[in-house]
C-alpha cells in the first residue's frame, strides 16, 4: 500500500485520493492569484505543526519577509518554526537568473543537511525561466526528482500559467512529475471563482472532476461534494 503525506489542506487530501504519496514530485498550477503559494505555505506549515516533518520552501517569486508576512495574516507563524529549526525559508530571489544548475544545487544541498522532508519551490517557472532550451529544464527536472526520492523528501513545485496560455511551464514538467493539480478562475454568475482538477496522481485514485478552491482567513480550501 502507498504511504501518503497528508497536505494539511482543507478538503484537498479527500480529492487527490487520501494524501501526495510519499516522496512524490507533485506540480501546483495556476494563474496570478489561484492560491498556489498559500497552498504551499500549508503543506510546509501543516507538516511541521501537525506531523513533526521539517520542511523548506524556496521562495523565488518575492522575498522571504515578504512571503511570510502575508501568511502571517493566516495564522501561520513561520519565525516561530525557523526558530525551532521546523522549518527553512530560502530566499533565493536575488539568485542569478543564468545559474540554474547551482540554484538546484543549493536547494538539494538544504534539503540533506536540513534533513526536509517536505520542499515546495515557489516558482519552478521563475527558475527554469533561466533558459530557454526546455531539454536541458526536463534533463534537470529530472534530476531534481530523481536526488529528491533518494532524500525521502515530498515536493511541491509550483508552476505558473500566463493568462490567457493553456501549457503549463516549459511544457515538460507535467510530463515528469508524479502528479499534475491544477486552479483555474471560473466567471459565475459575474463573480470570479477558482476550481480545481487533479490531472494526474501516480499512486492514487484521485477525484475526476472539478472541486471549487476557496480562500479564507483560515487560507486556501477545497470544496468537497458527496
Amino acid at each position: 500500500m502507498v504511504e501518503k503525506v497528508p497536505t494539511g489542506i482543507p478538503g484537498l487530501d479527500k480529492v487527490i485520493g487520501g494524501g501526495i504519496p510519499k516522496n512524490n514530485v507533485i506540480l501546483l498550477a495556476g494563474g496570478p492569484g489561484a492560491g498556489k503559494t498559500i497552498m504551499g505555505c500549508q503543506f510546509i506549515y501543516s507538516g511541521a505543526t501537525k506531523y513533526g516533518e521539517k520542511g523548506i520552501y524556496v521562495s523565488i517569486a518575492e522575498t522571504a519577509e515578504s512571503l511570510k508576512e502575508e501568511v502571517k495574516a493566516l495564522g501561520m507563524n513561520f519565525d516561530a518554526l525557523e526558530k525551532n529549526n521546523m522549518v527553512k525559508i530560502m530566499d533565493l530571489v536575488a539568485a542569478p537568473k543564468h545559474k540554474l544548475e547551482e540554484s538546484l544545487a543549493t536547494i538539494l544541498q538544504n534539503v540533506e543537511t536540513f534533513k526536509a522532508k517536505r520542499l515546495v519551490i515557489d516558482s519552478f517557472t521563475a527558475m527554469s525561466t533561466a533558459t530557454s532550451d526546455t531539454i536541458e529544464v526536463r534533463v534537470i527536472a529530472h534530476l531534481l526528482q530523481r536526488f529528491l526520492l533518494k532524500m525521502d523528501c515530498t515536493t511541491v513545485l509550483i508552476t505558473e500559467i500566463p493568462w490567457g496560455r493553456t501549457g503549463i511551464g516549459a511544457g515538460v514538467e507535467e510530463f515528469i512529475s508524479d502528479g499534475v493539480i491544477l486552479i483555474e478562475p471560473l466567471m459565475e454568475r459575474h463573480e470570479l471563482k477558482r476550481r480545481l482538477l487533479v490531472l494526474k496522481m501516480r499512486g492514487s485514485k484521485p477525484s475526476k472532476r472539478y472541486h471549487e478552491v476557496r480562500i479564507t482567513d483560515r487560507g486556501a480550501e477545497v470544496l468537497v461534494i458527496p
